[in-house]
């Protein structure tokens, strides 16, 4: 099959930028919010006009039907828009559909008696309400299945051109890619890895928090658990990082791409935070070549600032911050000890892959390729030295996309090694599957193996108050006197 490239461009990045349009007009005083409205459309007529839309490239078609039926799957039991087993997590995204569908906006809330607004990323949860919030709150989330499987079938797209290979193999090897935890498996545990990745499966477990032995907060996420847990996360980190690869590695034009990617910040600021040394590489690969123009230089920042404005506006007193190394030793825990888990962690999530990663495509790779690698490398590293928030979800989040990045040069040794090194990696590959066959496993179960749209009924949908519990409600909404609600954000109608 012929696919038109520049096409896919812009369905992509009107994916990407089509939820700042009900957040403009929607949170933004109307004197505001309508010429930024303006300020985007124009920002996207000048990126698109500069396409070339006659480039054509060929995919075999039956590698691209396949492709899209294993990522239908994947979504399916993804709990995405009520589509398999809920994770905690999925609440919040259950609870912002309902309220954003039947609501006016800005979403406002009694707090001890003080109304206080939503400040929160909000461009995975608005779209689907703004397009079919009329039909109800079922029909939202039944859109947004299908929303978040679009955005997994683009981003896929994109990051698979710039590894190549075979279609349907780099889905799999995606999907399966994570850290290994086979040897804290079986040093934590009194039973045999079966029957913990058994129990795993049907009490819907998860592995992520095994190689930081859950002493200090670490914690690399699976791709598979990246979307199983945190959509709006994981689409933010698969997009920004496929449109970054292929624009720096692919394509060789970064004209629109720092405005592209200042889109993400309302999906998703601490992935936008982790793409930042990424696309930073990437400019400085072009020595800034084509970046001067007034999209980058005046839209963008613009943009920016108002996203920033309104995700900054909550109060993050009460959010844990602080670097990972801290006095433990009321629990018996020393600065060495942390240390070691900190090593013992980035062997077990970074280094067993990164090391044959390198071995294999030494010679075979440019030079600024490897230099790459090294980066993505080196900022896997250093990450895990912050927390911030109860669940460390600095670490969580900022790492995505350099994960995501040292996944798919991770298949592109793959596919590139020979004899043993081949079979090394594939062992890898087979012992980081864990974490994605606890996921997929235990929703598939939930769902009766098969695709089982099981959304919550509305009534059974909690308010953002009723579902905070265990961490103050604070960090989702911020009170009247911010510089975004008292200045830029309209009245809420009464």
């Amino acid at each position: 099959m012929r696919i038109p490239i520049s096409l896919i461009r812009v369905i992509t990045v009107l994916y990407i930028s089509f939820s700042l349009f009900p957040f403009f007009l929607g949170w933004v005083r109307p004197v505001y919010g309508i010429p930024l409205s303006l300020m985007l459309i124009w920002g996207l007529y000048q990126h698109f006009k500069n396409l070339d839309f006659t480039k054509r490239e060929f995919y075999p078609a039956k590698q691209l039907i396949v492709f899209l039926i294993i990522l239908f799957l994947w979504v399916s039991f993804s709990g995405s828009g009520g589509m398999g087993y809920q994770v905690s997590d999925l609440y919040k995204s259950n609870t912002l559909v309902k309220e954003l569908t039947n609501r006016s906006w800005p979403l406002d809330y009694d707090v001890d008696g003080n109304t206080m607004y939503l400040a929160h990323y909000l461009s995975y949860y608005i779209a689907t309400p703004t397009l079919f919030g009329f039909l109800g709150f079922k029909a939202a989330q039944f859109a947004l299945f299908f929303y978040t499987y679009l955005g997994v079938v683009l981003s896929f797209f994109w990051m698979y051109r710039f590894v190549k290979g075979n279609l349907i193999g780099f889905s799999f090897f995606l999907i399966v890619f994570g850290g290994v935890t086979t040897l804290s498996i079986m040093l934590s545990q009194d039973t045999s890895i079966i029957e913990v990745l058994k129990d795993k499966i049907l009490n819907h477990g998860y592995l992520f928090w095994l190689n930081s032995w859950e002493t200090i907060p670490l914690n690399f996420m699976s791709v598979t658990d990246m979307l199983y847990w945190t959509p709006q996360h994981a689409l933010a980190a698969f997009l920004g990082v496929g449109l970054i690869l292929n624009d720096g590695f692919v394509d060789d034009d970064i004209r629109y791409l720092p405005f592209v990617l200042s889109l993400l910040a309302m999906w998703s600021p601490m992935v936008l935070v982790g793409l930042f040394p990424l696309l930073v590489f990437v400019l400085l690969k072009f020595k800034f070549s084509g970046f001067w123009n007034y999209t980058n230089l005046l839209i963008a920042p613009v943009f920016f600032l108002v996203q920033a404005s309104y995700l900054l506006s909550i109060e993050s007193e009460e959010l844990v911050k602080n670097f990972i190394f801290t006095d433990m030793s009321a629990e018996g825990v020393s600065i060495l000890k942390q240390v070691g888990i900190y090593l013992y962690f980035l062997f077990f999530e970074v280094f067993i892959w990164a090391v044959p990663i390198y071995l294999i495509l030494r010679n075979q790779l440019e030079k600024v390729e490897l230099k790459l690698l090294f980066h993505v490398v080196f900022m896997l590293s250093v990450i895990p030295l912050y927390r911030f928030g109860l669940w460390n979800d600095w670490c969580t989040r900022v790492s995505m996309g350099c994960l995501l990045t040292l996944a798919l040069f991770g298949y592109k040794a793959l596919i590139s090694g020979n004899g043993y090194k081949k079979v090394a990696l594939f062992v890898i590959l087979i012992m980081g599957g864990k974490a994605s066959l606890v996921a997929i496993g235990g929703s598939a179960k939930h769902a009766g193996y098969r695709p089982n749209f099981l959304s919550p009924e509305e009534q059974q949908v909690l308010s953002l108050p009723e579902i905070c519990v265990g961490y103050p409600i604070t960090q989702f909404v911020a009170p009247d006197d911010t510089f975004f609600f008292k200045y830029l954000a309209k009245e809420k109608a009464q």
